[in-house]
């Protein structure tokens, strides 16, 4: 109806998505009425209630929500993307390779999409794989990247060959191309765009409006480069169907998929298939990981779907169960560590594709905003998943060996500098609030180690007051402060236990790490009134310094055995390199790969004795990484003062009650320290007999350390894996505080563009 003229006609249009959406009904049985009763719904809207389709009016409420949603799309400003920016004033440039496989003839069509895309948006570099043909010509591609400079129609390329490799075997290729392009120009990519040549976006108009202008393929990469991509997705990938809001997958068709770098060693390199196995193994492989480790993380670009036009010729016979499950145990199980994925998939319908999927749980949304999307994603499980990026690692590695010499070169300039690089260790205390400050100065004075400084106190909350300085003073603060690699905050852990506020430290830690995006080297806990000793013969071993430095020295250095667990300070110095299962928990640095089988402390009933949670980590260490508490050598410790805490009912029964409750799993016939019947069990190594050592050498203690029983203790490891999930799903995304990478720098002149609260604790650490 139009200006109220009843007598206006009225026409009802169908756009493409609406056209696909009745296509696709024609496909599933109870389907095919869905075409007449859509337009017979429609013209009863339009007709028999007159309705107004720009005001919404009366529309059938099964109607109503999705033309509201596009509606929302022209009308609220908040739909609309927002390219990411560094600060204020400059937009992050994002970088992405696009890796596409095509024929030959399809070069130039890729070269003339690519080379129009915005240059102050994105970074782009095309890698383009032909496997029927040579591409002819390809000087006169680079004249005219040249003639284009001025225009900005340009796009720097590579194109190879690939003749007679199969699409998965092609997409491998094309990522170790991608990886030696890293490497050469010493820069990771944002994205890994893989491509097949045919892919077509389709842009609904609203996008002109929403992504801004341009070609179709330029909204898909403003998207990209947009703050519009949930932080927690994996990966973004264009739709085969138009989605009207944000929505995600588990599953998702390989045509196209931008991964993140970030999760790039978790889903590459993609699965190697034995020669005649169908080629949809490989990205049934490639679902497989994603509901695993990362599920319903692959979000679709809202507003746009893509077309393949045509299809390389390839084998789809032989995609069965049984030969999906032959690749997933070849590629990717480790039952050394428990590590099988969808080892229970037994149906074909579990490796369908989302968006085809009758399943409500294989894929989420469309909500109206990334925001809501991200609030119903997952987070990415690194821990369970690290078998997968150790098999990056190894292909990575593969991959520069076969480089020629000049990368090779490079990689090994590279691992000579990450083994210079500074320990990453987050050191945890809990004490009273006076104590802070303390710490704070005490670990300000470390160097060459990186710390995250989290203090917990449990009497008041610790009150940091700006001083009063001049600016330049206070410049020279932040200076001192970024130079020293130390980031810091508090917690207020009021009315908990020793034992609960360790477990809450180590939420902290965790938490940080999903924060930061990679874990710290140790996670060290502390109580706060730990005062060490360094003996004579410190010098020589722990180097230089005041006795923290030397410690942190230990910590960060080559004389740590390979098979510790845990640094501890000893109540005894000892000359040389000694280990226990047993030791004091006021100074325990836990090895981060040795986390998930020490941690969370058990959980004790209320009225318990706090003694019982240390006597169970004794039980875990004893058990599962016997004598592998390695003391600092020539360090003896003191606590001057103990926090008042139950020590009452601290007996075997009480001890055993614990044990069993939190750590046995009659299931798997994990049951340790069951016959530890007398209390000398659980004293600490240097009371009794349970010292290794001392050696005067970190090599020869290590091998009187015996090897770790991971495989046996893997219930301790999936204790920590539900309890990691539990602590993750508790936190909102804006629970976060601002966090200072520690990549990054303060800047060394103007505070004002720091938030008041960074500027008042760099000013109180003054």
């Amino acid at each position: 109806q139009r200006n109220g003229d009843s007598s206006s006609p009225i026409v009802i249009m169908f756009d493409n998505y609406t056209l696909q959406k009745i296509k696709h009904s024609k496909r599933h049985k109870r389907g095919r009425l869905v075409p007449l009763i859509t337009v017979a719904l429609c013209c009863w809207a339009a007709l028999s209630q007159s309705v107004s389709l720009q005001s919404n009016g009366s529309v059938p409420a099964f109607l109503h929500s999705r033309w509201k949603r596009f509606l929302f799309y022209f009308s609220d400003p908040k739909t609309k993307i927002y390219f990411k920016s560094s600060d204020d004033y400059n937009d992050v440039v994002l970088d992405i390779i696009v890796l596409v496989m095509g024929d030959a003839a399809s070069f130039e069509d890729w070269y003339n999409n690519m080379k129009t895309i915005n240059k102050g948006r994105v970074n782009l570099f095309l890698e383009y794989a032909s496997y029927d043909d040579i591409i002819p010509n390809l000087e006169d591609f680079h004249q005219a990247n040249i003639d284009g400079i001025k225009s900005g129609k340009f796009i720097d390329f590579e194109a190879i060959t690939i003749i007679d490799r199969t699409w998965s075997e092609g997409r491998n290729i094309l990522a170790a191309q991608a990886l030696r392009k890293e490497k050469l120009r010493g820069k990771e990519f944002d994205y890994w765009f893989f491509l097949d040549y045919y892919v077509e976006p389709v842009c609904h108009p609203a996008t002109g409006q929403v992504f801004g202008v341009g070609s179709c393929w330029q909204k898909v990469f403003n998207f990209l480069g947009s703050a519009a991509v949930p932080p927690k997705a994996s990966a973004v990938a264009i739709p085969s169907y138009l989605k009207d809001g944000f929505s995600a997958a588990s599953n998702v068709n390989g045509f196209n998929v931008a991964i993140k770098r970030s999760h790039v060693p978790f889903l590459l390199p993609y699965a190697t298939l034995k020669p005649g196995m169908s080629q949809w193994i490989s990205q049934a492989a490639h679902m497989c990981i994603v509901s695993s480790c990362m599920p319903n993380t692959v979000a679709f670009i809202p507003l746009i779907y893509a077309k393949n036009r045509k299809h390389r010729e390839y084998l789809k016979t032989g995609y069965i169960i049984e030969n999906i499950h032959e690749v997933f145990t070849e590629n990717f199980h480790d039952k050394s560590i428990n590590f099988v994925p969808c080892h229970d998939w037994s149906r074909l319908g579990d490796y369908q594709e989302g968006e085809f999927s009758k399943d409500k749980f294989r894929m989420i949304g469309p909500y109206q905003t990334g925001v809501e999307l991200n609030e119903h994603m997952s987070y990415t499980n690194t821990t369970y998943c690290l078998p997968l990026r150790d098999r990056f690692v190894e292909w990575e590695k593969q991959i520069i060996l076969e480089a020629d010499p000049i990368t090779k070169e490079h990689i090994e300039e590279e691992d000579t500098r990450k083994e210079s690089v500074k320990k990453d260790i987050i050191v945890l205390v809990m004490g009273e609030a006076a104590e802070f400050q303390g710490w704070l100065k005490r670990l300000r004075d470390i160097i060459d180690v990186r710390i995250t400084f989290i203090f917990a106190s449990y009497d008041a909350e610790v009150v940091i007051e700006p001083s009063v300085q001049n600016p330049r003073e206070a410049n020279n603060i932040v200076k001192s402060f970024t130079n020293k690699d130390l980031y810091f905050h508090t917690l207020y852990i009021a009315k908990k236990t020793w034992t609960e506020g360790r477990n809450e430290l180590a939420k902290e830690a965790l938490r940080m790490e999903k924060l930061r995006g990679r874990e710290f080297s140790f996670w060290l806990f502390l109580d706060d009134d730990v005062e060490p000793v360094c003996r004579f013969g410190s010098v020589k071993v722990l180097g230089d310094g005041s006795c923290w430095q030397k410690i942190f020295n230990f910590i960060s250095s080559d004389n740590v055995p390979e098979r510790a667990s845990t640094i501890s300070l000893p109540r005894f110095a000892k000359e040389g390199f000694a280990s226990t299962s047993n030791t004091d928990a006021f100074f325990a640095a836990f090895k981060r790969e040795a986390v998930p089988y020490l941690l969370p402390y058990a959980t004790l009933p209320n009225g318990s004795s706090e003694w019982i949670s240390q006597a169970a980590n004794f039980c875990v260490v004893g058990t599962c990484l016997t004598n592998s508490s390695v003391f600092v050598p020539y360090v003896n410790a003191k606590n001057t003062k103990s926090r008042p805490f139950i020590r009452e009912g601290f007996n075997i029964q009480n001890i055993h009650r614990i044990v069993t409750h939190n750590y046995h799993n009659l299931s798997s016939n994990f049951t340790p320290c069951h016959n530890w019947n007398k209390m000398a069990y659980y004293a600490q190594g240097e009371h009794g007999t349970g010292i290794v050592g001392p050696f005067k050498t970190s090599d020869e203690l290590n091998q009187h350390i015996l090897p770790h029983k991971h495989e046996f203790c893997l219930p301790l490891r999936n204790r920590f894996w539900e309890w990691e999930k539990s602590v993750m799903e508790s936190l909102s995304d804006d629970s976060f505080p601002t966090f200072l990478d520690d990549s990054s720098t303060l800047p060394e002149g103007d505070t004002s563009n720091l938030q008041k609260n960074q500027i008042s604790i760099l000013k109180e650490d003054y």
